[in-house]
């Protein structure tokens, strides 16, 4: 089957119509996600996009290529997510539009009780606007158990995956 090529827009553009979708599928009514005029009225320049809107980023690689975070070698089949902080320089704006670049990524090892050591990374994007300032830093934790986890309630060799 033949893939058909299409071009992406750079960055990462904020639409209006997709706050709104969003704000829907998320079941969340507040009138600044919806309504352009209040937004105004509020003294913003347009609606906001909810926090967790920016998940959508996934959608819209800088460079076009769909990629995880830089997994640094570690193994998908011991992988968990362990966590994903959002801080916002600001709100995020229908007529947005952010560019994602690296941040910082911090590694270290902790020792578990069912699982031996594990490798936590922690992976930081920023997200920048027109403007060049920075908008928001998501930092996601990466989690790589040693092995197959075992459970105390598990019959000896037995392995609960």
């Amino acid at each position: 089957m033949e893939r058909m090529a299409y071009s992406k827009p750079p960055g990462f553009p904020i639409e209006r119509g997709k706050i709104h979708e969003f704000a829907d599928a998320i079941l969340d009514d507040h009138l600044l996600y919806h309504d352009e005029g209040a937004a105004k009225a509020a003294g913003l320049p347009s609606v906001v996009a909810p926090p967790t809107f920016s998940a959508t980023a996934a959608f819209f690689p800088e460079g076009g290529e769909r990629r995880g975070p830089g997994l640094g070698g570690m193994d998908l089949r011991f992988l968990l997510h362990g966590g994903q902080e959002l801080v916002f320089e600001r709100p995020i704006f229908a007529g947005d539009v952010l560019h994602a670049e690296p941040g910082e990524t911090r590694s270290y090892e902790k020792s578990g009780k069912r699982g031996g050591t594990m490798k936590f990374v922690e992976i930081e994007t920023r997200y920048r606007d027109a403007k060049g300032e920075i908008v928001l830093r998501v930092v996601n934790t990466l989690i790589q158990t040693a092995g197959v986890v075992k459970d105390s309630t598990t019959p000896a060799g037995v392995a609960v995956v």
